[in-house]
This record gives structure tokens, sequence and C-alpha cells, in this order.
């Protein structure tokens, strides 16, 4: 996996969204560093990705967090050879069913903590 450039003045590296470059410097004057990661790199930026933006809903609660959290996944779903549509189904198509209900379980089952 090829390391990534530091960021200049010690900014931190992190993965912004699509267009963020555009939006954050739209007369291509240099500034604020932009480049795509390397390949390798894009599977261990996404998982960071993910950690921060959960970490942001888990602070914050709002559903423009978990927008971002969706936008992470959808984007992890493609490194893994498949699309977040194809992740619902399966995530509907499982036994064990939802997390809609809101059922708590008490006490230990040795299906789920291996006694």
């Amino acid at each position: 996996m090829a390391e990534l450039t530091p960021a200049p003045k010690g900014y931190p590296i992190k993965l912004v969204r699509d267009r963020t470059a555009g939006i954050v410097n739209p007369s291509g004057e240099p500034g604020t560093l932009f480049y795509g990661p390397a390949h390798g790199d894009l599977l261990r930026l996404l998982r960071l990705k993910l950690a921060e933006e959960v970490g942001e809903y888990l602070v914050d609660g709002g559903a423009d967090e978990l927008t971002d959290v969706l936008a992470v996944i959808a984007a992890l779903a493609i490194q893994h050879g498949t699309t977040l549509t194809a992740l619902a189904e399966i995530a509907e198509d499982d036994p064990r069913g939802g997390f809609l209900a809101g059922q708590v379980m008490y006490g230990h089952h040795p299906e789920f903590d291996g006694d």
C-alpha cells in the first residue's frame, strides 16, 4: 500500500466527499491540497471516515450525520464489490430480522455468546 503524502503544516489527511474540492476551491487557485488516494489507501481511508462519521452521529444524533454514515457505507460496499442496494436486500432477508422492534435480550444465550 502506498503511503500518503504528509499534509502541509500538520493539517490532517482525511477523506472528503467527491465534490468538496470544487466547493472549497471553486477557482482552482492553489490552496487546500486535494488529491485522490491510491487505490490501496482508499479502503483504509473509508474505514477511518466511517469511524469519524459514526462518532459525529453519536455526538450530534442528527439525520444529516446519518446521511454521512450512509455515504461512507455506500463507498465501502463498492470497495467490497457490492452495492448499498445489495446490502439492504441482504439485511432485509436476514432471518434474525432488523432492529425496528427495539427488543432487548437479558441474560445469556449459547447461540450469541459462545457458552
